[in-house]
């Protein structure tokens, strides 16, 4: 059952304060709606924000000044339904600090799966990244494969209990954990956005 505190986003003002400029660059995957979800932190069961979009479009979500969470892909079906679970995937992790300072903290996250590719960089001038463009799925091992709720495949996770070895490699072999993504705990490519906004753009996943 839908949890009625959530809300679907729409484009909301992009003037001078804290947020997201979200760009889809998934062209592969059309046969299934693009809706991304914001998660604050401690609040699993439900999201905060959705949104949706089309192949080739982009949209300005807003969040409030000491917002701290991820965004994910996903499936209202699945993600609005506060008794499924659904961590599995590619996560953006993202941190505001709060006034009176505007700097935030973003990274790329594989530690809980992976179900598509998002590059993240700040809208500060500053020039520095992180995250990556390939889609890894392809050319997977088979036992480095999971499920998410609805049966798309994508990539297990790295940590804590039911941690897939076969991934973990699979993935350091592909991508560098000190810059790109975020594959072992011991090492967290975060990168800082000193204004407080982010550009963000995710590739070819799963929904």
């Amino acid at each position: 059952m839908p949890l009625l505190l959530t809300r679907e986003a729409g484009d909301d003002p992009n003037i001078d304060g804290p947020g997201v400029l979200m760009r889809d660059l998934d062209y592969t995957n059309t046969y299934k709606p693009h809706f991304y979800f914001f998660y604050e932190n401690g609040q699993d069961e439900h999201p905060w924000k959705y949104t949706l979009l089309q192949p080739g479009g982009e949209v300005f979500i807003s969040v409030c000044p000491t917002f701290e969470g991820r965004i994910v892909r996903g499936d209202p079906t699945y993600n609005l339904n506060q008794t499924l679970q659904t961590n599995l995937g590619t996560w953006v992790e993202l941190s505001w600090e709060g006034p009176p300072t505007r700097r935030s903290w973003g990274d790329v996250s594989l530690l809980e799966g992976y179900d598509g590719a998002a590059l993240l960089m700040p809208t500060d001038g500053s020039g520095i990244l992180t995250g990556f463009t390939t889609d890894i799925l392809r050319g997977a091992p088979s036992s480095a494969l999971a499920y998410k709720a609805d049966g798309g495949v994508a990539l297990a996770k790295t940590v804590g209990d039911g941690a897939n070895m076969v991934t973990r490699a699979y993935e350091l072999g592909l991508l560098n954990p000190m810059t790109q993504a975020f594959i072992l705990e011991a090492y967290k490519p975060v990168v800082l956005s000193s204004n407080g906004r982010w550009d963000l753009t995710l590739y070819p996943g799963i929904y």
